[in-house]
């Protein structure tokens, strides 16, 4: 899963190219003082906008709360300055690296249970609606915290924005039959999940007091995010904790062609006992002594290949079926037609696979063997369709089959099973390319637009574009009203989408080579 670990590195990149910082605005001035649950806040005030930093949702999930569900905050006296991001969770030191420098480490610690608010209201009797923003990179790296996801743009459109931290890695995700004794739910590993249940249960309580309403919330989230919000569309506890979803770029399958996106409660928990005999803890008391090992050294311990292709279906630290936060695989939940039908957005980039198979490296021959391991009896028709005689043929071949398969087969399914009991349901490709660049629409692209990076060179057109069509969709269910052609609503009958490029375009047929056709069926 390595591969899909890259939103962070593709930042980094683009920043520490174009050499920018992503401080926040310079025109601040104190904010007005905000009542939550826990306490009193202030901000800053940012032009027109109030702006909340590192505002606790939940206590500190250390010592006996680690893996543990969040537990509420912890109340505090006077008023809580909140004019600074919190630290990031732990997370891989070799990409814990901030992206305006690409080189001075990350703020980590354990106790980054917090939120950032960016709220255009000037009092609590607005009711605007919210966007809540669930960050990617493969439940390992990357924070809400980070700069980079400033959500200054989208606010500017009358809408707040919201984007929470959650727990990563082994931290957020180790299953252990130990865990399963101790919750009520015989369940473990959904920890990173759950902190983004508790994010959005906190908006519930208190978003009324920045000016939001708590009944108009869309969840929006790119890769690892985007396939959290998949879990919360089909996980009974996070319904009616939103209204509706935009899902960017989010890994479905559980058997994926590269991309795995759960993992089964048995090999979770299988892979939770050789990870805790790793580090030398074994017995009954095995998780006891987890507790006691330092999180820089959790973190490090997890393995890492040099090359994802060639472990793919290695169980990592990341959401599992458990029964009860995910109680079934997406692809079994969204086949019986089980989500929760509300209002939603899906779609992928037209080159998702550039940067997330950058790390394969294979010959021919290691090709022809990766797809037969893979594809079993099924590897000569996927090579037909994707023929190498090169190294570089197999690079892009690779990238191809994730970008086809991996998403954009998976958003074809996910949209048409939605489409079939929710009637707002809107499939789009990202098609535009920023000038100059030669991965093409890659993964994450479309979020250094939405969030308006400094320094990123695009089309000011399309890049309004974007921000207005997710805004909007937050605001009416509808992405539509302010383009000259129609986004239609889809279904699998119709299979239209909106490519969206410097032109916005209907389209139909989202996946190119309907591997999902081909082999699945």
């Amino acid at each position: 899963m390595k591969q899909f670990l890259t939103i962070l590195s593709i930042l980094i990149a683009c920043l520490v190219i174009i050499g920018i910082s992503t401080g926040s605005s310079q025109n601040e001035s104190p904010s007005a003082i905000v009542k939550t649950d826990a306490g009193l806040i202030s901000g800053v005030q940012q032009d027109n906008l109030r702006v909340f930093h590192g505002i606790p949702f939940a206590a500190p999930p250390t010592g006996e709360l680690r893996w543990k569900p969040p537990a509420p905050p912890i109340p505090w006296d006077g008023v809580k300055e909140t004019k600074e991001y919190s630290a990031t969770c732990p997370q891989r030191v070799s990409t814990g690296k901030t992206p305006s420098s690409g080189s001075q480490p990350l703020n980590m610690s354990e106790d980054c249970l917090c939120l950032n608010v960016w709220t255009p209201a000037q009092s609590d009797d607005e009711k605007l609606p919210v966007m809540v923003f669930f960050y990617g990179g493969g439940f390992a790296d990357v924070a809400g915290s980070m700069p980079v996801y400033n959500g200054t743009t989208l606010a500017e459109k009358d809408v707040i924005v919201v984007t929470p931290n959650y727990r990563l890695g082994a931290l957020g995700f180790l299953a252990h039959p130990e865990l399963d004794a101790e919750s009520i739910h015989n369940s473990s590993g959904n920890y990173g999940i759950l902190d983004q249940i508790a994010a959005l249960q906190w908006v519930q309580r208190n978003i009324e007091s920045f000016g939001g309403d708590p009944s108009r919330v869309t969840l929006f989230g790119q890769s690892a995010g985007a396939e959290s919000i998949l879990v919360h569309l089909a996980s009974p506890e996070s319904k009616g904790l939103y209204q509706q979803a935009i899902v960017q770029s989010g890994p479905f399958w559980a058997d994926g062609a590269i991309i795995n996106a759960t993992h089964s409660k048995a090999d979770a928990e299988q892979f939770g006992e050789w990870f805790a005999q790793k580090l030398g803890c074994s017995g009954p008391d095995a998780i006891k002594q987890m507790r006691n090992i330092s999180p820089e050294d959790l973190i490090n311990a997890t393995p890492w290949t040099p090359s994802s292709f060639w472990s793919t279906h290695t169980v990592m630290f990341e959401p599992t079926v458990d029964g009860w936060i995910l109680p079934d695989t997406l692809d079994t939940v969204f086949r019986l037609h089980q989500e929760n039908p509300v209002p939603l957005i899906i779609g992928n980039n037209a080159n998702d696979g550039t940067t997330l198979s950058a790390d394969a490296n294979m010959t021919v021959d290691e090709y022809i063997t990766f797809l037969t391991n893979r594809f079993g009896d099924k590897a000569g028709a996927v090579l037909e369709k994707y023929p190498a005689n090169t190294t570089a043929d197999v690079q892009l071949r690779l990238a191809e089959i994730m970008t086809d398969y991996d998403f954009s087969d998976s958003v074809k399914f996910a949209a048409g099973s939605m489409g079939d009991i929710s009637p707002n349901t809107f499939m789009y490709r990202y098609s535009y390319v920023l000038p100059g660049q030669p991965l093409g629409a890659f993964h994450g692209s479309e979020t250094l637009l939405l969030f308006n990076v400094p320094g990123v060179q695009s089309d000011p057109a399309v890049a309004a574009n974007v921000v207005d069509l997710w805004t909007r969709f937050a605001k009416t269910g509808d992405p539509n009203g302010g383009m000259n052609i129609t986004w239609p609503s889809y279904t699998l009958k119709k299979d239209q989408y909106l490519d969206i490029d410097t032109v916005p375009v209907v389209k139909t047929g989202n996946s190119t080579i309907a591997l999902l056709q081909d082999l699945e069926s």
